[in-house]
């Protein structure tokens, strides 16, 4: 009997061990990014009427540094997106990924005019 349990436990290793060498080997793992992220030129992101200045950027999301309000991963964000201080915004709407300590906020991009994503791609190249 014993024997057959351990032939049917994954020789052994519980439940557990076997989950946490999972995810462990998930962990050691490279990040891989759909898209390049970039710094220049900065792009600034309004939310809330409170600028911040993107840490970095992609057609993919952004990070932004110093965000002070409530915010949840999975909450929906909207506010306006541009490149120089004085130029006049872009709406757009995107999931929050990450909240980390520092105010570290990273965006997925929901919604986004195209012309937006065209200059970013550009921008990137």
């Amino acid at each position: 009997m014993l024997a057959y349990l351990a032939m049917h436990r994954g020789g052994g290793m519980s439940l557990i061990s076997r989950l946490v060498e999972g995810l462990r080997g998930r962990l050691e793992m490279p990040e891989h990014r759909a898209a390049a992220r970039a710094d220049d030129p900065v792009l600034i992101i309004s939310i809330g009427g409170i600028d911040h200045q993107a840490r970095n950027w992609s057609t993919g999301g952004a990070c932004i540094d110093n965000f002070t309000s409530a915010a949840a991963v999975g909450d929906i964000v909207s506010g306006t997106l541009r490149w120089k201080p004085a130029a006049p915004g872009q709406s757009f709407a995107a999931e929050v990924t990450r909240v980390a300590p520092g105010g570290i906020l990273a965006l997925k991009w929901l919604d986004i005019p195209e012309f937006v994503l065209l200059r970013m791609e550009t921008e990137q190249q």
